[in-house]
């Protein structure tokens, strides 16, 4: 899928770039970007269920025309339409903030504000936050992610919900997907503020968490992992196979036998960096530089974040 771009960059010059996203790469996206919490094997049935529940909408005749699909009459559901461009619209905020502000891991803002120790609600009204929090090198930014299958909005209206929240970020970003089902466009808009530290140790905690989350898959007995070389870095291979995944999962999520199948058929694996265990008991900082994979150029099967963590589908 080519992403036709509105990038307003931090000195207000606006310039239209394409920026090109496959499937794999959305998969991994549409999974992880915005989870509140750390993803573990558990947390692996949010990925698969998330891929499987949604493949109407990322057929590949449409997925390559560059829009979303849309289910059969039979089977539509506004509803469900809704929230999946919601969650498409997150995705691809989460995909640009890797591609255009080059950052190295994002996470569900809710998370940094636990972290912190701030206020999520005041009586019932919850505090305004946008949706994700990026760190970049030496730079941290926010982003409010939405997702509509017509029009934009009322982009000061985003950018206003980027810039509430609480933590001190360099700059926000109003990242807004719209047209989703006939030409997928996006509005990408970022004023910056040079006068802000950055929180190492917001990231440390952050990247701990997720990592230890995503090294049990290394300890679990029931995930068969090898190692694997991308760009001369070493990482890890974790096999999500039917037997491997349905052994883990049996007892708590039954699935059906199409299930089962489509399994087989993509053949999913986990893509984890070599350093994890040190990731995970340490954090990252911004001396880590983000990881660069093409996986247009090398094999669109599979995908690596600028956070080394990738999916690859055999199929």
């Amino acid at each position: 899928m080519n992403i036709a771009v509105e990038y307003i960059n931090t000195h207000g010059v606006l310039a239209n770039q394409m920026h090109r996203m496959s499937r794999v790469a959305f998969a991994k996206h549409l999974a992880i970007a915005g989870q509140g919490y750390a993803p573990t094997p558990r947390k692996l049935i949010r990925t698969i269920a998330m891929f499987l529940h949604y493949s109407y909408y990322t057929r590949s005749g449409a997925f390559n025309d560059d829009r979303f699909s849309e289910p059969p009459i039979e089977l539509s559901d506004p509803t469900e339409k809704g929230q999946f461009s919601n969650l498409a619209g997150r995705a691809i905020a989460d995909f640009l903030s890797k591609h255009i502000g080059h950052s190295m891991f994002t996470v569900n803002y809710e998370a940094a504000m636990r972290l912190r120790g701030m206020r999520l609600s005041i009586g019932r009204r919850q505090v305004r936050r946008p949706d994700l929090l990026a760190f970049a090198n030496n730079e941290t930014f926010a982003v409010e992610a939405k997702g509509f299958s017509g029009g934009y909005g009322n982009m000061g209206d985003h950018k206003a919900q980027s810039q509430t929240g609480g933590i001190p970020v360099n700059y926000t970003i109003a990242s807004v997907a719209y047209d989703l089902y006939r030409n997928v466009k996006c509005k990408y808009h970022d004023p910056f503020n040079d006068n802000v530290a950055f929180d190492n140790e917001l990231l440390g905690g952050l990247t701990r968490d997720y990592y230890a989350g995503l090294a049990q898959f290394l300890n679990e007995k029931f995930f068969y992992f090898r190692e694997a070389e991308y760009f001369g870095e070493q990482f890890y291979e974790v096999d999500l196979s039917n037997r491997n995944f349905f052994q883990y999962f049996k007892k708590d999520f039954p699935f059906s036998f199409w299930q089962h199948e489509l399994l087989d058929y993509y053949r999913p694996t986990l893509i984890l960096p070599r350093d994890i265990r040190a990731f995970a008991k340490n954090g990252i900082s911004n001396n880590i530089r983000p990881f660069l994979f093409d996986s247009i150029e090398q094999n669109s099967n599979i995908y690596i974040d600028n956070d080394r963590v990738g999916l690859s589908f055999r199929r």
